[in-house]
């Protein structure tokens, strides 16, 4: 915007002209230092595992390789036109204002790299901030096409026309893409698998709900199959007692791991030992004796971990 308002010679009573051009060469120079810093930290950000090679070669990242290529695009062209600018007597008029006025082109990729890599493109604050600089860099080219002569008229149609084309594209962009949900993925940002961490992780016990079947055969011998549905590598399966035994024998798996064997007692409800912890095992729904397989539920409560 300041860079229009210079070429387009802004200027009041108070204000001489000189301000402007100032003020938009201190504040380009500042924007590049800030940009330096936020590369930099992006790069020693370990989340988005961007590279320097990244930052200087566009479209190659893994994360989110179109858009953050927009803005190493956008950044580079900003760097020429200020590299030109301090070494403005080494190059002609000519050639400086072509290089110049590639920076039109900069700062659409920017606006579109802020929407397309930023994780609070949907943020209210954010949309407000944005829209606000455009509507402060539309006008301001407004008024600098407003002006010239009629030589001049047809350049100025066409770069009203190629403003207004490129408006209209990254507005219907924004409210497809970036606006809307699911967009961190649609992006090309990484997804990132972690492994489950245990259910129970502390030392304190836990009660969880089990379901299974239940196996009974004509002789009334009967076998107990469960599973811990919130913890389910967990199971649990009772056997009738052997000759040698006296009691029923409760086997308690975490996956292929055996935790223990433990004799319980008869009854609806079971109480174990395994380990150092005490569980009790409350099945519902085992009604009458019934040959054959029947579901059934429970619950299994226990005074510590099971590892």
């Amino acid at each position: 915007m300041l860079g229009i308002g210079t070429a387009d010679r802004w200027r009041d009573r108070v204000t001489p002209g000189f301000v402007v051009a100032d003020f938009h060469r201190n504040l380009g120079l500042l924007a590049v230092l800030m940009i330096v810093a936020h590369i930099a930290t992006t790069v020693l950000d370990p989340y988005a595992r961007i590279t320097v090679r990244d930052v200087v070669i566009p479209f190659g990242a893994s994360y989110r390789p179109v858009w953050l290529g927009l803005g190493v695009v956008a950044f580079e062209v900003m760097i020429l036109v200020a590299a030109t600018s301090l070494l403005r007597d080494w190059f002609g008029p000519i050639a400086w204002r072509a290089i110049h006025w590639t920076a039109y082109a900069s700062w659409p990729l920017a606006v579109v790299h802020g929407l397309g890599t930023g994780s609070d493109a949907q943020a209210p604050w954010l949309i407000g901030l944005v829209a606000s600089c455009v509507a402060a860099v539309v006008i301001a080219l407004i008024l600098r096409l407003r002006r010239g002569g009629a030589a001049s008229l047809p350049t100025r149609i066409a770069a009203a026309l190629v403003a207004l084309a490129t408006l209209y594209l990254i507005t219907g962009w924004a409210f497809q893409g970036p606006f809307q949900r699911g967009w961190a993925a649609r992006a090309g940002t990484p997804q990132v698998t972690a492994k489950p961490g245990p259910v129970h992780p502390g030392p304190e016990g836990f009660s969880d709900p089990l379901a299974g079947v239940m196996v009974r055969d004509a002789a009334g011998n009967t076998q107990i199959s469960m599973r811990d549905t919130l913890d389910t590598a967990l199971t649990i399966a009772i056997r009738p007692p052997t000759v040698a035994e006296t009691l029923p024998v409760v086997t308690i798996a975490r996956g292929a791991r055996q935790l223990c064997t433990a004799p319980a007692n008869v009854g609806s409800t079971l109480y174990v030992v395994c380990g150092t912890t005490r569980l009790t095992i409350t099945l519902y729904g085992t009604g009458p004796l019934i040959v054959g397989t029947t579901n059934i539920t429970g619950t299994i409560a226990t005074s510590g971990p099971l590892n």
